[in-house]
């Protein structure tokens, strides 16, 4: 069996390739944050499925109603409802910068190879223990002055947390990037104090190794935008808890709220919680402005293709500022 077929039966074995349906997942961990929730987070929230896109009153038709002629890469495609695209050769200054993730047809992930993924997102373990198929959730660096921030949901941490790490460009039980250690979590007290979806949202800082920041050893982080964007052409890339290879999507966020986001993007099951909603992505410079996190109501979606975002607004901007200050 070639590698992208073995990929594909690990996937399909572990549900995240059947869209529509939503692979199950535990709803809590009993002493850890968890990734990718599938329970009802709010009072108009529901576990079902058919009700979650009936309640939902933005756009959240199914990827396949979007689809672009976005080019794609050599990834392989997940659950797709369409044709692969052409593969596309990665550019030099695309390598040069650590990361050429691909523009994929909308709301279709694929999952990235080696040369493709991105130092800049990383997976979240609860311990140093860095051990295949045990990280919990996604995170994204965050462009700071000490080049310490990490971004990713609030329910993926808790505050005062010292035992997490950020494993940037993790793959297949490797840290290719090094494991840096989470020294501090912020999260908006309406969070830490009852759990309000609007403000699932976390920053954490790292600790340097050797003297070297954590963005100098990834290549730079994405900046940060909390203008309250509802509406914007976005890059997702996660960890699914069920595999050890980051996928990625090209999709449309639209408001599902005053305060939330919702996209359509296939297969991003658990372990995706904290994923960055990247606007403006500039796949040769890896670069972009993050608007987003996967989380927010039902805490990030309780089925696989459709992911749910607080508006990042000043609240946001605030978290970002105290952690930028540490």
């Amino acid at each position: 069996m070639d590698t992208a077929a073995r990929k594909l039966a690990a996937l399909a074995a572990a549900g995240l390739i059947v869209t529509g349906t939503g692979a199950g997942v535990a709803t809590a961990w009993a002493s850890t944050p968890h990734g990718r929730s599938r329970a009802s987070a709010g009072p108009t929230a529901s576990a079902s499925a058919s009700a979650k896109a009936t309640a939902s009153a933005a756009p959240s038709s199914s990827a396949a109603a979007r689809a672009s002629a976005s080019p794609s890469s050599t990834a392989t495609a997940i659950a797709s409802p369409s044709p692969t695209p052409t593969p596309s050769t990665p550019s030099a200054a695309s390598a040069a910068s650590g990361g050429n993730v691909p523009l994929t047809t909308t709301g279709q992930s694929q999952i990235l190879t080696a040369s493709q993924q991105t130092a800049k997102v990383g997976a979240i373990f609860s311990s140093s223990t860095i051990t295949p198929g045990n990280h919990h959730c996604t995170a994204s660096v965050v462009d700071s002055p000490a080049g310490d921030v990490i971004v990713t949901a609030a329910h993926c941490l808790n505050a005062g947390q010292t035992t997490a790490v950020f494993v940037p460009g993790y793959r297949d039980g490797s840290a290719p990037d090094g494991v840096w250690h989470i020294t501090r979590v912020l999260e908006n007290s309406a969070w830490t104090g009852d759990g309000d979806q609007d403000d699932d949202v976390a920053f954490a800082v790292v600790a340097p190794q050797n003297g070297r920041s954590l963005e100098s050893a990834v290549g730079g982080g994405y900046t940060l935008s909390t203008s309250g964007t509802t509406a914007a052409t976005v890059q997702l890339t996660g960890y699914p808890s069920a595999t050890d290879e980051p996928i990625t999507c090209t999709g449309d966020a639209a408001a599902f709220s005053q305060t939330q986001l919702v996209i359509d993007c296939t297969a991003f099951t658990g372990g995706t919680s904290g994923s960055a909603w990247i606007a403006g992505y500039d796949a040769d410079a890896d670069a972009g402005s993050i608007i987003g996190v996967i989380g927010g109501y039902q805490q990030g979606g309780d089925t696989a293709d459709v992911s749910y975002s607080i508006v990042f607004g000043s609240g946001t901007q605030a978290l970002y500022e105290q952690a930028a200050s540490q």
